[in-house]
């Protein structure tokens, strides 16, 4: 099973406003799969994106960019008064009281703190179409991210339909956004998720001879 850590407080670089984020305590990958563009099945890997939209004021910012404020502590379980009595009487053993005196005792605001909202489609598109300066790993990811968006048409779901209508774009510029990935890829030293991506990028753009043979330098006996 995949478990959450108690959530970090971050405030967001436009207003202010907080908000939380949860890292990984444990992760179960059994189940998990992956498509052969790379993009993942698990909702916690989808939802864990570096680039989030402030929920007050829809501010549009890099997660790794901010430092967190502290870690809050999950909301205690409500006490009734006999509990309390009986807990007070005893000297607090089990911490109940302190875990609740702890929550009063936050900072205004983080109590209420909310996650971020998850960038949308068009908020990477318009974070990439203002990209001038960003690093080439972010410049990757935002590419990335939309052509496993474009892509989500052609994905199933459970009851055999095609999923459901996305974005669109012209074929030129779903090309253009492929071949500018792979030139991004091939900036870097390629590990070999990063190879099956270049393997299916040249094959959707037609070129199978050298999709072949990148594939096959992962897997040396061809299958």
């Amino acid at each position: 099973m995949t478990r959450f850590a108690d959530p970090e407080i971050y405030a967001c670089p436009a207003c202010a406003a907080y908000f939380t984020r949860s890292g990984f305590r444990s992760i179960n990958f059994i189940g998990t799969r992956d498509w052969s563009d790379g993009a993942p099945t698990a909702w916690w890997s989808v939802g864990q994106r570096p680039l989030v939209r402030c929920s007050s004021c829809a501010a549009l910012f890099w997660i790794e960019d901010l430092q967190p404020l502290g870690v809050r502590s999950r909301r205690p379980r409500p006490i009734g008064m006999l509990e309390r009595l009986w807990a007070e009487w005893r000297g607090d053993p089990d911490g109940r009281l302190h875990e609740e005196r702890s929550w009063l005792q936050l900072p205004e605001g983080w109590n209420v703190a909310v996650s971020a909202d998850t960038a949308s489609f068009e908020d990477v598109v318009h974070v990439l179409a203002n990209s001038d300066g960003l690093a080439s790993d972010r410049r990757l990811w935002l590419r990335r991210c939309i052509w496993w968006t474009l892509n989500d048409r052609y994905r199933f779901v459970a009851d055999g339909e095609l999923a459901p209508n996305g974005p669109t774009w012209p074929t030129a510029a779903e090309r253009a956004n492929m071949e500018e990935m792979l030139c991004l890829l091939e900036m870097g030293e390629l590990a070999s998720r990063d190879l099956v991506q270049k393997g299916e990028l040249l094959r959707l753009l037609g070129r199978f001879d050298e999709a072949i043979s990148v594939l096959k330098s992962v897997r040396p006996d061809g299958q």
